[in-house]
């Protein structure tokens, strides 16, 4: 009986891993909803006297709540912010940079006043606007006769909600192809060789390492440099995909989709 030599099988291997990523990773992913945690440092807002503040914003800041376009100064999304009162649970806040607005958001107290929803239409990072929901539980009341959405609040998830962060994964050879609604795309080899990542600000290129037939690691770069590590490991029946996400400077994210299709 001819025997396998060593190269050859370790090509058999190779080539059944190969089958079995393009098996386990094809397809649409969504997201799940993000779970923050609960030590996650709580907002702090206040509207009262005609005035709205935000004391935990990076950089704090208090303007009048008025309807009215108010310079906030600092902040790297926006700079102007108007704040309308539009209920007596609801307010409504709009984001302007270069006179065309970036981002609106209509912040609504639950009826007991212990929850805070956030409904945010986000445009212009994306090929398609973005649309993000936020809850958030009360932490402390705000001060006697403020609006109800004054207080301390905690955030304990977000989700895009209109599915725009949707990614396609398709395996061909050793070529894996990922596109996603925002415009981001790549093709890279599973053997750790570098590719352009097209249609992101935060990456340049990309590499990918094939560690078994259900993982995936991917190293994004920026000017050469790796900036973040990703790890995808797609469940056993294929239908679920946990990601750890490490950004090189000591913040570490998990999170988990589903495939849709």
């Amino acid at each position: 009986m001819r025997t396998v030599s060593v190269l050859a099988f370790v090509g058999l291997l190779s080539l059944s891993s190969l089958c079995a990523a393009q098996r386990a990773f094809d397809g649409t992913w969504r997201p799940d909803p993000q779970i923050y945690s609960p030590t996650r440092k709580p907002d702090v807002l206040d509207l009262a006297n005609g005035t709205y503040a935000c004391r935990t914003c990076t950089p704090p800041y208090k303007i009048k709540a008025d309807g009215h376009d108010q310079p906030i100064s600092g902040n790297p999304d926006y700079e102007t912010l108007s704040i309308s009162v539009v209920g007596p649970r609801s307010v409504r806040k709009i984001g302007k940079k270069g006179g065309h607005t970036v981002v609106e958001s209509e912040m609504v107290v639950s009826d007991d006043g212990q929850k805070l929803t956030e409904r945010q239409t986000i445009y212009f990072v994306a090929p398609r606007l973005i649309e993000f929901t936020t809850h958030s539980l009360r932490v402390a009341a705000g001060s006697g006769g403020a609006h109800p959405i004054s207080g301390t609040w905690r955030m304990t998830d977000g989700d895009v909600t209109n599915h725009a962060e949707d990614t396609i994964f398709k395996v061909t050879g050793n070529v894996l192809e990922m596109s996603d609604r925002m415009g981001r795309s790549f093709a890279a080899k599973l053997d750790g060789t570098e590719a352009p990542y097209n249609g992101s600000e935060e990456f340049t290129s990309v590499s990918l390492k094939l560690l078994d037939d259900h993982t995936i690691e991917e190293s994004d770069r920026r000017s050469g440099k790796v900036v973040n590590i990703s790890r995808w490991s797609v469940s056993s029946d294929g239908k679920t995909m946990h990601v750890r996400f490490d950004d090189m400077q000591g913040h570490v994210q998990e999170q988990t989709g589903r495939k849709v299709e």
